[in-house]
């Protein structure tokens, strides 16, 4: 797992990874997985998406159970308000880790921490996006001012760097979509360090939560937020 780096006292690692498996890899990853997870993988139509799915839950379980020395299976999830994964309380086997997970394409983005809450997100970059109209409804009034105030031909990463701060900012508290994504700002100009700057909710969250460009790989763009309070 890579260590992030600049986070004075915060133990967070994370790791990238390919859900492409071979089929006895896929097999012994989808063995890990309880009755409810096998059923919400039976939901998804798509086999490429149930696939993923399936392989993405395998990877997370045999990540968490080394961390808590305890065989994959074992591993107990529990979900938050508003559905954000957590570890089950296992006789203080899973005290103060705290995980994130997020995929895109065919890749895996996983995370934890000890004591913090975290949230993650990646994004496959796509050339031929038409990410105009998903800034205008989701980003914040003065995000939209400096995206739309750069040279077009800055424009695309400037999108998926506010996108995947944003989200990963979202995913972190819990609350997801259920809190507005236009009531907080995040850092989106080139050259500028990624920060939540303001939110109009909450303005102590800016001194509560750090936010981290990660070395994702060409072709996609990632961050992780995590609480410092």
């Amino acid at each position: 797992m890579i260590e992030v780096a600049g986070l004075e006292g915060a133990a967070v690692r994370y790791r990238i990874l390919s859900l492409q498996r071979d089929p006895d890899e896929r097999l012994r990853l989808i063995g890990f997985l309880s009755e409810a997870e096998l059923r919400r993988g039976a939901r998804l139509l798509d086999a490429k998406k149930r696939e993923e799915f399936l392989v993405g839950r395998g990877l997370l379980r045999e990540m968490l159970a080394k961390l808590l020395c305890v065989e994959p299976r074992e591993v107990e999830f529990c979900e938050g308000e508003f559905g954000k994964p957590y570890l089950r309380d296992q006789q203080g086997l899973g005290d103060g880790v705290r995980f994130n997970v997020s995929h895109s394409g065919a890749t895996l983005l996983m995370a934890v921490s000890r004591g913090r809450e975290i949230g993650v997100d990646l994004e496959e970059t796509r050339e031929d996006l038409a990410f105009r109209p998903m800034a205008e409804r989701y980003f914040s009034l003065r995000e939209k001012e400096e995206l739309f105030g750069l040279e077009p031909g800055e424009q695309l990463e400037a999108f998926y760097r506010c996108w995947t701060r944003k989200e990963a900012y979202m995913k972190g508290t819990g609350s997801g979509f259920s809190q507005p994504s236009t009531g907080f700002d995040v850092s989106l100009l080139p050259g500028e360090p990624p920060a939540l700057l303001g939110h109009r909710g909450d303005s102590g969250e800016v001194q509560r939560w750090s936010i981290i460009d990660l070395d994702s790989g060409p072709g996609y763009c990632a961050s992780l937020a995590l609480s410092v309070q």
